[in-house]
């Protein structure tokens, strides 16, 4: 409801006034967060240019709500961002530092790192059950981070890695920050729509990249690649659940909007393909946020 007080598309002036003033604190401190999640989550639609106008001075790749916000590489959450998550980057520099903080004490960046663990776990978990090599397929790699975590810590490894991913920059980022386990990677440069496999898998796992996928063509993508499992392999895709907390405030902030999905969204829409029901279910991380679609061979 609008601020009686207020013209319609403005904010009440006594949120004006607490937004610039954490304007000028670079973000909030934490005993602010819950007032500022307040005013985000009760933001009307014709409030929105008001609130990013008072906030914009914040809106830039100096932070992370802003990296999202401006996309340098035209799209959300890009490698860099990601990549960031997962290392916990708040800018030094007070100008910015309080909004990385409250970014990085966000449910969906807690998820996302929950994300990274949750495959670190499945690569494990391969490789104690098989004993010749092993081949993950990961579809939207982004910056590889996972990977190369997963490779220092592990560093007798028998899993060689193929990563897709249609942003020149992220293979790059990847590639480079891989150099020391080439013998384990391949990399490949093109849309996972266009992208055809040459080999079986152990693992196709996708992390964030069905999120952006209307249903038929999350449906399609299944398709697509279930068919490329081994023998005893495994289909793994990561959705945001529709009780994200964080949904609102990666909307208004980040300009990052995801196809939500339930548990029961992405079993319907598992039964829609190939796969039959004793072969699907939904796990997730440990607070709810991020869920995983399993898919079993036939």
């Amino acid at each position: 409801m609008t601020h009686p007080l207020v013209t319609s598309g403005q904010l009440p002036d006594e949120e004006r006034t607490f937004l610039t003033s954490l304007v000028e604190k670079g973000g909030p401190e934490p005993h602010q967060d819950k007032e500022f999640t307040a005013i985000v989550n009760n933001l009307e639609d014709d409030e929105m240019d008001s609130f990013r106008e008072i906030i914009k001075s914040s809106l830039n790749e100096n932070t992370l709500i802003g990296h999202g916000f401006v996309k340098p590489y035209g799209y959300p959450g890009d490698f860099s961002i990601i990549h960031n998550i997962y290392r916990m980057f708040v800018n030094p520099d007070p100008k910015y530092s309080n909004w990385d903080r409250f970014f990085q004490d966000q449910a969906g960046a807690h998820a996302v790192r929950n994300r990274k663990d949750y495959f670190l776990k499945r690569c494990g978990e391969l490789e104690q059950r098989k004993q010749k090599e092993i081949k993950i397929l990961i579809l939207g790699c982004g910056p590889a981070t996972d990977v190369h975590e997963y490779l220092i810590k592990n560093p007798g490894s028998r899993i060689h890695f193929d990563l897709v991913d249609f942003d020149q920059n992220a293979i790059d980022f990847a590639r480079a920050q891989n150099l020391s386990f080439n013998d384990s990677i391949d990399y490949f440069r093109i849309n996972v729509l266009r992208f055809k496999p040459y080999q079986w898998y152990d693992l196709i796992w996708s992390a964030g990249l069905f999120d952006y996928f209307k249903d038929k063509h999350f449906v399609y993508m299944i398709n697509k690649y279930y068919r490329y499992l081994s023998e005893g392999g495994e289909y793994i895709i990561g959705n945001f659940s529709s009780s994200n907390p964080t949904r609102r405030l990666m909307e208004v902030l980040s300009d990052w909007y995801l196809n939500h999905r339930s548990k029961n969204d992405l079993i319907r829409l598992a039964l829609e393909t190939e796969a039959g029901k004793d072969q699907v279910k939904v796990e997730m991380e440990e607070l709810g946020v991020n869920l995983f679609l399993r898919i079993k061979a036939a």
